[in-house]
């Protein structure tokens, strides 16, 4: 099976293979709270990933990154990201 991500996120908000649960391309146009780990891929935009500990994560195109506890999502233009969910470490 073949989606294109970034055009079917832009257009519905979030997007999803058939049996692949814990995966997910969505839209992201405010910032949002996350409590749980997390992978992420950058497909389109530019997002600011504010960590705990008063660090921050700056993603653009093509970049990715691993989070294992809770952060906070911060898109600076309309952004879509690949997600997939992952536990918290313990």
């Amino acid at each position: 099976m073949k989606l294109h991500l970034v055009r079917l996120a832009r257009a519905q908000g979030e997007v999803r293979f058939p049996g692949v649960r814990p995966f997910r391309a969505y839209l992201l146009e405010a910032a949002e709270e996350v409590g749980q780990g997390r992978l992420y891929l950058l497909l389109e935009g530019e997002l600011v990933i504010d960590l705990p500990d008063g660090g921050y994560l700056h993603l653009r195109r093509g970049e990715a990154a691993h989070l294992a506890g809770p952060h906070r999502l911060v898109p600076i233009d309309p952004s879509i990201l690949a997600v997939w969910e992952t536990e918290a470490a313990p």
